[in-house]
């Protein structure tokens, strides 16, 4: 009888394990109070562990170890990932808010780059405090709601100053809101210091065509999420300055010769922001797009060089963080005044190199024209002087020229009237000197002069060069997996399966 007992406490214990593995409805299905099979399996086991000897109390308990492993991964994504029905949700502000802030915090995942306190750490986006109210002074004529619906189905339309085009539209993948959820989201922004406004709006886009777009584009290349680890942490040792939630750095690990470890993104949720389009541009062109607060900035102030992290920057100053010899490290707050203006050779793409202030003098002026760079084209640049704009075209400005002969110790400044190969002309205060090429020692012009912010990536921008094709697809197929998850997590889940289907360019 005793032996009968334990056989059956087996296949039932056997039974029930394979029935809370394939989901199979509760038991019994005739009564009220459904006992599931995660109890029933519990429970069995638990008579098998007290029931048989060693061998089968040794089989029991691995059984419900795994048990426990299943049963707590099924609950996590019940309660961190929980769907909120706005399906019918009242159109009152008190209702929006409460949903626009569950939003805001869970699926749009907006707390991983923004923070709601001031005296938080500097995020990689701006802090929202009281954006209710300064969202309507961000841009001349726009109202607050109208800010808000521009920031989130394009937000690369205004960038804050200081940080880059990081933001993903919220309405595509791998965010996906809905229309409504946006709309809640607005909603509980508008309620930080002003007023909900519920006034129903179109999208500015059409987010229909978009989303069959992402259905309809296959992979063109797939990789392996497991290869790609191995190149994350040994082949281009991106682990040595990201982290990654799960992931252990190598002990010792070589660096390239000129390669430093320096503070980086942490890259654990990357995927769950960012297109697969915007990770893959990271990697290959590093300088397109720098996460605020990791960008490297030199600039010149009173005749000397000054080189650091950027922390932050508005219309007015910056602040570097400056690395000394013994290691240390010291904030400096610069004025954008105490810049020095350095000579432009070529007006081209200045805004790329980062100028943000320029003085040019047109040719039919007699003082020069100075103010922040706003608009550049192939032709022209828009300058803002005072309250007003004024457009210089390109080809028609005064060249600064400054020769040095072999005659003169001092060197001569002028504007350039003409050049020859035998001679050339400079206006010096008012009056024409005439200059023999055999004279000159050295000769440099500039167009204009301008104030600049160059910031770059401290990432090697030779990945191109060092990572096969194989590598770069595998490399991408193991960021896809990064949506938050511990690192062991995401590698057990990608196991056997190809890379995450691409998100088209924006």
């Amino acid at each position: 009888m005793k032996t009968l007992i334990r056989i059956i406490c087996l296949v039932l214990m056997i039974v029930s394990f394979i029935a809370y593995i394939a989901r199979a409805s509760a038991f019994p299905i005739a009564s009220a109070n459904l006992l599931p099979w995660s109890l029933w399996f519990f429970l069995f086991a638990f008579a098998n562990i007290l029931l048989w000897q060693r061998v089968m109390k040794l089989l029991s308990f691995s059984l419900l170890v795994i048990w426990f492993y299943a049963f707590t991964a099924s609950i996590v994504p019940e309660t961190s990932t929980a769907k909120l029905d706005l399906s019918s949700i009242e159109r009152t502000p008190d209702a929006f808010v409460e949903a626009g802030e569950a939003i805001f915090k869970g699926k749009g995942k907006c707390l991983t780059c923004h923070t709601l306190d001031p005296s938080a750490p500097k995020g990689r986006c701006p802090d929202l405090t009281g954006i209710g109210t300064r969202a309507a002074t961000r841009k001349p004529g726009m109202t607050a709601k109208e800010y808000f619906i521009e920031s989130a189905y394009e937000p690369e339309k205004f960038l804050v100053p200081g940080y880059g085009k990081i933001m993903p539209p919220v309405w595509k993948a791998p965010i996906s809101l809905s229309n409504l959820e946006i709309e809640t989201v607005i909603a509980f922004l508008q309620s930080q210091g002003g007023e909900v406004d519920l006034t129903p709006f179109e999208p500015p886009v059409d987010t229909g065509s978009a989303a069959v777009g992402v259905e309809v584009l296959p992979p063109i290349l797939t990789g392996d999420p497991d290869r790609g680890k191995n190149v994350f942490v040994n082949g281009a040792k991106c682990v040595a300055c990201h982290n990654v939630a799960g992931l252990e750095k190598p002990i010792d690990q070589t660096l390239d010769e000129g390669v430093e470890v320096v503070a980086a993104p942490e890259l654990t949720d990357i995927a769950a922001l960012n297109s697969l389009r915007y990770i893959e541009e990271s990697i290959l062109k590093p300088n397109a797009e720098i996460v605020s607060g990791y960008g490297s900035a030199s600039v010149r102030v009173g005749g000397a060089a000054v080189q650091g992290t950027l922390v932050s920057q508005d219309s007015e100053q910056m602040v570097l963080r400056i690395k000394a010899p013994d290691g240390s490290e010291t904030e400096r707050t610069i004025l954008f005044s105490e810049l020095e203006p350095e000579p432009i050779e070529e007006l081209v793409n200045l805004k790329e190199k980062g100028y943000f202030w320029v003085q040019a003098t047109p040719a039919d002026a007699t003082a020069p024209i100075s103010g922040e760079l706003v608009e550049e084209d192939e032709e022209s640049i828009t300058l803002k002087v005072g309250d007003e704009t004024q457009t210089i075209s390109k080809s028609d400005v005064k060249v600064q020229v400054t020769v040095t002969t072999f005659d003169d110790d001092e060197p001569i400044v002028g504007e350039l009237v003409s050049e020859t190969d035998d001679e050339v002309i400079l206006n010096v205060d008012g009056a024409e000197r005439t200059i023999d090429q055999f004279d000159v020692d050295t000769m440099e012009s500039s167009r204009a002069f301008g104030k600049r912010l160059a910031v770059t990536s401290p990432m090697p921008s030779n990945f191109p060069q060092l990572l096969s094709v194989a590598d770069m697809n595998d490399l991408l197929a193991f960021l896809t997996t990064l949506t938050g998850e511990a690192a062991g997590e995401t590698a057990a889940a990608a196991e056997g399966a190809e890379a995450a289907e691409p998100v088209p360019a924006e």
